[in-house]
């Protein structure tokens, strides 16, 4: 990538967390974010449609580097605990829960889940591409990921993290000898 296109990203990006760190996504302008990120309207809507857009593609990558951060995401079914440790950890990682609590604040929270769960499901069927059209197994997996994600926000802050973490992987782990057993797995 040129360095102008990636400093020129870059300028717009942090412009958006420090906007959206103060205020709604649908508060804020081109204009303001532009003046913010030292660039002319035509340059933004070189690289995004809108704002949506901007935070659509900012969304997409937090997700991207939450998953690309689970090296070995089939634990899912194989090994709950150790899979759910690797998510939370990286959902938590300073730097990554600021973002998260930045950009998937208000409105967008449902978002975080709901493209975790895409890719998840993504990366799970590429391992195990003859579950795709099971729907009993689908429908658990879904389960799984939206009630250990659900169960995580809940209760992030009255318990330790390694407690929470453990009670999720011990959940998922009753859930994973379902889907083995209901699929012969």
């Amino acid at each position: 990538m040129d360095i102008r296109i990636y400093k020129t990203k870059k300028s717009i990006y942090d412009a958006f967390i420090e906007l959206r760190s103060k205020k709604e996504l649908r508060k804020i302008t081109v204009r303001e974010l532009c003046e913010t990120a030292l660039i002319n309207k035509s340059t933004f809507y070189s690289y995004y449609e809108d704002i949506f857009d901007l935070e659509d593609k900012i969304e997409s990558e937090v997700v991207e580097n939450i998953i690309n951060s689970i090296t070995h995401p089939e634990n899912m079914i194989d090994d709950p605990a150790k899979f759910y440790q690797d998510l939370l950890a990286a959902m938590t990682e300073n730097h990554n829960a600021y973002i998260i609590n930045t950009v998937f604040s208000g409105a967008q929270h449902p978002n975080l889940v709901e493209k975790i769960s895409k890719s998840l499901n993504s990366v799970f069927f590429s391992f195990h591409p003859q579950l795709e059209q099971n729907r009993k197994f689908c429908i658990m997996l879904d389960y799984a990921i939206y009630g250990g994600y659900y169960a995580f926000e809940e209760d992030r802050t009255k318990s330790n993290p390694t407690e929470l973490t453990n009670t999720i992987a011990e959940i998922t782990d009753h859930m994973s000898k379902l889907m083995r057993t209901a699929l012969s797995f």
